[in-house]
């Protein structure tokens, strides 16, 4: 056993009311390992033994520091410490419990801890570390302190609190304490330290409440905590303690705020590089996530830097010449509305549902034996509940009128009720678990491949998500008609034909190439350009939002023959040098700024019309710019610069839109208790907007509107399917 010196300090002795602060802070000073002495009489001889953990800890448990310790950490923990949900409330329950003290503090004493953290964290950084070292213990005992510096420095300002002879500037300077906690309980502080001091030039003194000079602070050397926290490590191997404060020390040191917690992680750092436990998880994780930065790294650097330059673009993209064929064989064959239907809901998907329906069924041990006459029937009362509402079901078969006694006459309710409860799309004996749909997953497959063999061949195609309503879904969708529901990924021509789509989950089923890196949104856009070419190699043009769109997802799409334009976020402009946007607003409106990436040839474009706006290209840039009528009222009407870039996206971007808007006016109503049936019920109202969408394009000045469309299909199935002898 040693004798070590260690220096004590006065701390509010003038005022009775401090005294529990002074003798707790007088404690702890006693317990400072390697504090150099500068005053032979502020100085007293501690007999140190070496004491077990469990006896330090509760010793110094109760003291003032120990608290201070537990608040820094209970603010600052992270999540990646602990191993799940559970322990991690449980650590932070512990912490703020070893902080705030329920067990002994008052109600008024916890609210009193709450005032001083926050009465401390908006002090400037000069000033909050005056006040932390005199370890106040309440609001008052705070402004007491700052009181005393005004009195010494005779000015109230901020200028007066600095030290003597330290000017502004140095004092803002000052960098934040680094405090460390050892094995021992021991508590270190590396005190805030001026410019003067890391250059090694002597600090001026701090004067307490009395005025008594106290003598500067120096820094603990980093070599030295290095080697005392190693020894810890060799001492205790492994135990829990170590995993809580040394190797996630970098999230208990210093200061709370951000600026202060950046230069305490380069200074923990230091630390941390002396420390290496064996079979800690917490270290390899840090260590995995390194390797993951440094691939990054090395994969940014191997990527050419680009080259921006302020010119238009020059697309090298063929112009568009395709003739669609499919759409003039619609013509010809002069198809009434059903039989549009069933280009979607074929003969092919009818059979699929009677035989996974009727397996379902005895599965379940019922003799079902539903065929596909009553299956139309029971999409013919599905869409009927589009147009014609009924707040129970079962009253599509108790009022007496021309469409109840359609749906009387088909089919009776009891029927209608057991087949739409076991009314099944895939083989439950061989799902895939991870697809969420995998119960919908054959219908899925054949719509999509029924919509694009009939898609209307154009050029455009606007690339979006929309939402499926299901208020026992918790997806959430901002800025749409319906924001609860299922989310769905759709690709659709610019009046609203659904071409493409895929409901939305945590592990994509789309497949695309891994080595492009392009996020989930550039992933689903590039399926959907391979969806499209499937039916030949044309140049289409394809637009999407700012959710999608990178300068990598256009430049990849320029590498398969394919347009695109999109609204793309700040963060993804690849630093190019465009016009910052506050700058912008203060432009008049019809400003626009552009940059065209000349190795790839890819435009950037930002403008100022009802707001600022940045669009990214591959094929359309300025030129030919239009005027665009622009009124702030009434009588204030004037016309303001539209680039072409921006023009075209305002003409694609209303498909999905239009789809939604379709869809909306006579939505199926009636649905079972199964989670999909919402789904199912999506599925039909698409294929219905799509079959009216060719029936107006093959019958353009005879067209029937969507109402008379919808009710021809529902009645043709309800009276041509119907079941007398049933």
């Amino acid at each position: 056993m040693t004798d070590k010196p260690v220096k004590t300090q006065r701390r509010f002795e003038s005022s009775p009311r401090r005294s529990t602060g002074n003798r707790l802070s007088a404690s702890m000073d006693e317990a400072l390992p390697g504090r150099t002495p500068e005053n032979g009489d502020s100085l007293v001889k501690v007999k140190e033994e070496d004491p077990t953990w469990e006896q330090t800890w509760g010793s110094w448990e109760s003291s003032r520091q120990a608290q201070e310790l537990c608040r820094l950490r209970f603010r600052q923990f992270c999540y990646r410490e602990v191993t799940g949900p559970r322990e991690a409330l449980s650590r932070l329950q512990e912490l703020c419990r070893r902080w705030l003290r329920p067990e002994t503090h008052s109600k008024e004493q916890i609210v009193e801890l709450l005032v001083l953290e926050q009465f401390l964290t908006i002090l400037p950084e000069e000033l909050q570390a005056r006040v932390r070292e005199q370890h106040p213990e309440s609001g008052e005992q705070a402004v007491a302190v700052l009181e005393d510096l005004e009195k010494v420095t005779g000015d109230g300002g901020q200028q007066g609190l600095l030290p003597p002879g330290t000017s502004q500037r140095q004092g803002r300077s000052r960098v934040p304490a680094e405090e460390v906690v050892t094995k021992d309980g021991l508590f270190n502080a590396k005190k805030e330290t001026s410019q003067e001091v890391e250059h090694g030039a002597e600090a001026p003194g701090i004067p307490d409440r009395n005025c008594v000079p106290q003598p500067p602070c120096t820094s603990v050397h980093t070599e030295r905590t290095v080697a005392h926290l190693n020894t810890l490590k060799d001492r205790h191997p492994g135990d829990l303690w170590a995993r809580m404060h040394i190797s996630s020390l970098e999230y208990a040191a210093g200061d709370m705020t951000r600026k202060g917690r950046k230069k305490d992680k380069a200074r923990v750092s230091e630390l941390l590089q002396g420390l290496a436990f064996s079979g800690d998880s917490d270290v390899e994780e840090d260590n995995k996530l390194e390797t993951h930065h440094a691939q990054k790294k090395l994969k940014m650097s191997n990527v050419p830097e680009k080259n921006w330059a302020k010119r238009d673009i020059k697309p090298s993209f063929p112009s568009w010449s395709a003739l669609d064929s499919g759409l003039l064989n619609l013509k010809s064959e002069k198809l009434n509305p059903v039989e549009l239907f069933e280009l979607f809901f074929d003969d092919e998907i009818f059979n699929m549902i009677v035989n996974e329906t009727n397996n379902y069924a005895s599965q379940k041990n019922v003799n079902l034996e539903v065929t596909v006459q009553e299956i139309r029937c029971v999409f013919g009362i599905l869409l009927l509940s589009g147009f014609v509402r009924r707040p129970r079901r079962g009253m599509y078969w108790e009022i007496s009128d021309a469409d109840q006694n359609l749906v009387r006459d088909a089919i009776r309710r009891d029927r209608f009720e057991l087949i739409f409860s076991y009314l099944h799309f895939a083989d439950n004996s061989h799902l895939d678990q991870k697809d969420k749909f995998t119960k919908l997953r054959p219908l899925i497959k054949q719509m999509n491949r029924n919509f694009l063999l009939y898609a209307p061949l154009e050029e455009y195609y606007y690339f979006d998500k929309t939402m499926c309503e299901c208020f026992d879904s918790d997806q959430f969708l901002n800025g749409k008609p319906i924001r609860i529901g299922y989310k769905i990924w759709c690709g659709t021509t610019t009046q609203g034909y659904l071409v493409w789509f895929e409901p939305y989950q945590e592990e994509s089923t789309v497949m695309v190439d891994k080595d492009l890196d392009l996020g989930l949104g550039g992933n689903l856009v590039m399926h959907f350009a391979d969806v499209l070419l499937e039916r030949g190699q044309y140049p289409y043009h394809l637009c999407f939002d700012s959710f999608f769109t990178s300068v990598k997802l256009v430049s990849a799409l320029k590498k398969k023959g394919v347009k695109a334009t999109g609204t793309i976020r700040e963060n993804r402009t690849e630093k190019c040098p465009l016009m910052s946007t506050e700058h912008m607003r203060k432009m008049k409106k019809g400003y626009f700024d552009f940059r065209v990436e000349e190795n790839e040839e890819i435009i950037l474009c930002r403008w100022h019309g009802d707001d600022i706006i940045s669009l990214c290209s591959n094929a359309v840039g300025i030129e030919p710019a239009s005027e665009l009528s622009c009124s702030a009222d009434e009588d204030d009407s004037h016309q303001i610069a539209q680039p072409s870039i921006v023009k075209l996206y305002d003409e694609c971007r209303e498909g999905v839109a239009k789809m939604d808007q379709i869809i909306s006016k006579y939505r199926v109503r009636i649905r079972s208790k199964k989670w999909y049936s919402i789904l199912v019920s999506y599925i039909i109202d698409v294929a219905m907007n799509n079959a009216w969408q060719l029936h107006r394009a093959c019958n353009a000045s005879t067209s029937l509107d969507l109402l008379d469309f919808r009710r021809y299909v529902a009645h043709f199935y309800l009276e041509h399917n119907a079941n007398l002898s049933d």
